[in-house]
């Protein structure tokens, strides 16, 4: 992909905590917003190269994402162009895609142009060259500090000079300064996008979802027939490295508390479902409550797309298969794989913990079978509150009966919620299921943990039945299973005072405690 689109063009001068002539086009040719901004937080992408600055606006109450990429002139922009076109060249000679140059390729490329030129180039301009090369061949071009950047969750373009939105997990949804200014540069790029993902999109074609091989997931339309606007896409990006329990109460998603209610009902086999509306980070619970599970035991997970992400060796990881063409398949298709043969295949294989991504289709009926035979299963699923879950639960195409929702042990309830100016996310409700009433075959649940608007934070019921249960298998004294919970709660508190969100590190303190709590809490309390 040709190197035409440029970040922050115009220098942002900084004084007193305040951003200046902030670069809201990423054309050089584009004119630019000349404000004064607060900013309110800021970290780096790549030390000393690329940083993102997080700015507010107090007269207009906005907060921008700024990204700053190295700056680069006009001439040196069409040094990256030349330099751009002969690797196109090696790409089509080659017959490889541009993502498999390797760094030293890409610095082998530059270095051979540069000795070539007969006038001198100062180091720092090869440098800006090699980021810009680098950047859009082994990266996502412009989008590319966005995408490395942990704390984004989705990105939207809209379409044709319309700035380029994210979800950000500290500041929610922010308005970036990089858009695409030409209708040739934006449909150049999602043919691009289309392409990484192994996938051809056109007119003829005009809406596309794939999977990148990083894991993220994108949608993507084409042209203006369907976008009014343009083409447009909307990225959901995959975290390598997976939402802890310690980042949960963090970024006050929820309590030590409730983490530590997590811990014994998954370390116990009890089966939970996370509901809440679409982008409410229930997948991002999932994964971090399957940190509890012990280690050695068996995992299978089931998904369409690839969400769950977690750290354990015995885990069985399955998506579904489209039915595409093979040449050589005497059919000229290969059959598809849906999540309904996989669930069937996850019986058979007799796993410890079954995972299903979302709860959607006529698959949710085995898993509740499987639920009600004794097996330990997680998912997730689009609703607000029981009543809501129940009804989607009963109804077509799930069609599954109140006698096997009773077999359910609890369901987590994320929400938005206003805290000053922002939504943020937070775990609002916990429901433990108890059965079914006999006379009005309603589904009754104790809710054991619910918001308190008022003092922002969540509060315990007084009474659950799952850790009634756990102590009771345990033969604990109410004396003996409150001193347990409170030194578990204790050592979450010591491991997010610690900031220890290292996902193997936590795992290896979890794990310790089982045989030594007091050595784990000391590890916990050194960080």
């Amino acid at each position: 992909m040709k190197s035409g689109i440029k970040v922050s063009p115009k220098k942002i001068n900084k004084k007193k905590n305040k951003v200046k002539e902030v670069a809201v086009a990423v054309q050089p040719e584009a004119p630019q917003i000349n404000r004064s901004y607060e900013i309110v937080d800021e970290y780096d992408i790549i030390p000393r190269v690329v940083s993102i600055e997080i700015a507010w606006n107090k007269d207009t109450m906005e907060t921008l994402y700024i990204v700053h990429e190295p700056e680069i002139t006009e001439a040196e922009l069409q040094e990256v162009k030349v330099i751009s076109k002969n690797m196109e060249q090696i790409v089509r000679s080659s017959n490889n895609l541009p993502t498999e140059f390797s760094v030293k390729d890409i610095e082998q490329i530059i270095d051979s142009y540069m000795t070539s030129r007969r006038t001198k180039i100062p180091k720092t301009s090869i440098d800006k060259y090699k980021y810009y090369i680098q950047r859009d061949y082994e990266g996502f071009g412009p989008l590319d500090p966005i995408i490395r950047d942990q704390f984004v969750e989705d990105i939207s373009c809209n379409g044709i000079g319309i700035p380029i939105f994210i979800e950000h997990k500290r500041h929610g949804p922010l308005r970036t300064n990089i858009l695409f200014a030409s209708e040739k540069d934006l449909d150049s790029y999602v043919i691009r996008l289309a392409q990484l993902c192994g996938k051809e999109i056109s007119m003829n074609d005009p809406i596309m979802d794939g999977t990148f091989p990083q894991g993220h997931r994108i949608q993507i339309t084409y042209g203006n027939e369907i976008s009014t606007k343009g083409s447009s896409f909307t990225f959901r990006l995959f975290r390598e490295t997976p939402f802890t329990p310690v980042e949960i109460v963090k970024y006050g998603a929820a309590t030590a508390e409730i983490v530590t209610y997590l811990w014994f009902a998954v370390e116990n086999l009890k089966s939970g479902i996370i509901a809440g509306v679409p982008g409410v980070g229930k997948t991002s619970t999932l994964n971090a409550m399957m940190m509890f599970i012990p280690p050695n035991t068996k995992v299978f997970s089931i998904e369409e797309t690839r969400e769950i992400n977690i750290m354990h060796e015995n885990w069985v990881a399955t998506s579904t298969r489209e039915s595409v063409y093979n040449q050589g398949n005497l059919s000229g298709h290969n059959a598809p794989i849906g999540m309904f043969e996989l669930v069937r295949m996850a019986m058979r294989q007799r796993p410890t913990y079954i995972l299903l991504g979302e709860i959607r289709g006529r698959e949710s009926y085995s898993l509740f079978q499987a639920i009600s035979t004794g097996h330990t299963a997680y998912s997730t699923i689009h609703a607000d509150s029981m009543d809501t879950l129940v009804n989607r639960l009963e109804s077509t195409p799930l069609n599954i009966p109140r006698v096997l929702i009773s077999s359910l042990n609890f369901v987590i309830f994320n929400k938005f919620v206003k805290i000053g100016n922002r939504m943020v996310r937070k775990i609002t409700e916990i429901d433990e299921v108890i059965g079914v009433d006999s006379e009005t075959r309603e589904i009754l649940y104790n809710k054991v943990y619910s918001f308190d608007f008022n003092l922002n934070t969540q509060v315990y019921s007084g009474y659950s039945k799952i850790l009634k249960e756990i102590q009771q298998a345990r033969r604990m004294t109410d004396e003996e299973f409150n001193e347990e919970f409170e030194r578990r709660k204790k050592l979450v508190e010591l491991m997010v005072d610690a900031n220890i969100v290292d996902y193997a590190n936590l795992t290896r303190i979890v794990n310790i405690y089982y045989k030594d709590p007091a050595f784990a809490l000391r590890m916990a309390g050194s960080g």
